[in-house]
């Protein structure tokens, strides 16, 4: 199954969502299609273009946006950022664009993010594509960065650089907050180098030196909001997602997931998806990382099958 064809925006701004953040907004496909809002991960990672490409251009209105602090939008602080900021960004952009019932498509701390979304706007909320989902439990990040997590298991050398004789994640992410926000230089970017090729090594089973972002700036952008998140938990009570589910139920659902995913555990998404009677796509001998056409096709397909149901939605309606 072939993705999308490559599409330019017709419409590119920025919106103030407040405390001095910008965020870098961009519009795809058409403008009277479904309104679909694609959540990205990290935190950090900002936008990418070729997230449009799952979704057919003349059926959907496709909406990216970078969250604060990271991609164009600005500035690059960690100054009022937070999940409950994000969560209002994202309801802001809704109503900014006038749109009363979107879709939301998320990456793991995208899916996060959408799951969370869902809950509270559960009214505003028409249907979730969601692909390795990220839950942000104590569990979850132990899985990431905890010496009996599952990259340290496989991959015990690269580990023991990365965690720096640290013995457990609070530790580590304690570390790391200190050196990315050192006044050195050179020191917080050798960290953010540090931190982006653990990512790289969990998300694509290999040591990079690139992992999709190629400048250092981009890398300790993304390396600061990740620290900042993961040690405050996300800002969320622990078990949020599952304590809250019930406000998902009966919600158009897919769950995508690679079942050697190193970054997030298929256990729990597993538990999830049961929970909620959900859609679940288990894509057997594939990790986290979207670069390869078994996940490209899965992906497509949900987008398809979303825009079935909505059609038929629209119909009863």
């Amino acid at each position: 199954m072939q993705l999308y064809p490559s599409i330019t925006p017709y419409n590119d701004f920025h919106l103030s969502v407040g405390e001095g953040h910008q965020l870098h907004v961009q519009e795809y496909g058409n403008p009277k299609g479904f309104a679909l809002v694609i959540c990205h991960g990290g935190p950090g990672l900002g936008l990418h273009p070729d997230n449009c490409r799952f979704f057919d251009p003349n059926r959907y209105r496709i909406i990216l946006y970078s969250q604060r602090g990271c991609g164009l939008s600005t500035p690059h602080q960690v100054i009022d950022n937070t999940t409950d900021n994000l969560i209002e960004d994202l309801n802001y952009l809704r109503q900014s664009l006038g749109i009363e019932k979107l879709s939301l498509c998320g990456a793991s701390w995208g899916a996060t993010l959408c799951l969370l979304y869902a809950i509270k706007y559960r009214n505003h909320v028409a249907g979730l594509i969601l692909r390795g989902t990220f839950l942000a439990t104590h569990a979850d990040l132990a899985w990431l960065y905890g010496p009996k997590g599952a990259g340290a298991q496989f991959y015990p050398e690269l580990y023991q650089a990365f965690s720096q004789n640290q013995p457990d994640v609070k530790r580590i992410l304690a570390l790391y907050a200190q050196h990315l926000h050192s006044d050195d230089q050179i020191s917080a970017i050798h960290y953010a180098k540090q931190w982006c090729q653990w990512e790289a090594v969990l998300s694509q089973g290999r040591q990079s030196s690139q992992w999709a972002l190629n400048c250092p700036q981009q890398r300790l952008t993304m390396a600061r909001l990740m620290v900042h998140y993961f040690s405050s938990q996300c800002f969320i009570e622990e078990g949020y997602i599952a304590k809250n589910s019930l406000y998902l139920q009966g919600l158009p659902m897919w769950f995508i997931h690679g079942r050697h995913d190193l970054v997030c555990r298929f256990s729990a998404v597993q538990q999830l998806t049961t929970q909620l009677n959900a859609q679940l796509l288990v894509l057997d001998e594939v990790g986290h990382g979207v670069d390869n056409h078994v996940y490209l096709a899965a992906v497509r397909r949900a987008a398809d099958l979303m825009s079935i149901k909505l059609s038929r939605n629209q119909c009863k309606d």
